[in-house]
């Protein structure tokens, strides 16, 4: 692949280049068959060692919703949708895997919710990521099993259609320079 206009390598660069966390959502529904691709984005994510012990609780519910941002003071707005990242501890046990020490169950919900982001942008929704948030209050307010532990809230709806409040300078624009070395840390070739 060359990258060129309309490879897929530059189709892919591109929707990572224009996501952005949205918090601000139009009123309609989410096509099933779209949460449906945002799920399977998520569940095609790399996983340490293959484990794969995360799963996801989507709400729709607008009661539900309300319920999960009484306790998520990091949920400023109401989304359409939420999708609740949780850590399976059932299968954790089972796969052996520590799942308050081995830092690969995090490095998973963060890749599971990037390529769900991903999806949802590439589907014209929006979605946030929601860390702030009280485990137990979302556990007792949605009735999850113990084994269940939230990690991550995904918020999806409908984006706006207007232009971002500013639009970021030359300057603002993120570059690799400072950030990426090559073979020495802290070197600037490249």
């Amino acid at each position: 692949m060359t990258g060129a206009e309309g490879e897929p390598a530059e189709i892919v660069m591109d929707v990572i280049r224009s996501r952005r966390a949205i918090r601000d959502y139009a009123p309609g529904a989410i096509p099933k068959e779209h949460l449906v691709m945002v799920l399977q984005a998520g569940r095609l994510a790399s996983s340490g060692g293959n484990n794969r012990v995360h799963r996801f609780l989507v709400v729709q519910d607008p009661g539900r919703i309300s319920l999960i941002g009484s306790v998520a003071p990091g949920m400023l707005t109401v989304p359409t949708a939420v999708i609740v990242i949780c850590v399976d501890l059932r299968v954790t046990v089972q796969r052996q895997v520590q799942a308050d020490r081995d830092t690969t169950v995090h490095i998973d919900v963060g890749t599971a919710a990037m390529n769900m982001q991903l999806m949802a942008h590439a589907l014209s929704l929006g979605s946030c990521p929601v860390t702030s948030f009280s485990q137990s209050g979302l556990r007792a307010m949605l009735e999850l099993p113990e084994h269940a532990r939230p990690e991550l809230l995904l918020m999806l709806g409908r984006r706006r259609d207007r232009q971002p409040a500013q639009n970021m300078s030359a300057q603002q624009k993120p570059t690799l320079d400072g950030v990426a070395y090559w073979e020495i840390y802290g070197s600037d070739s490249g």
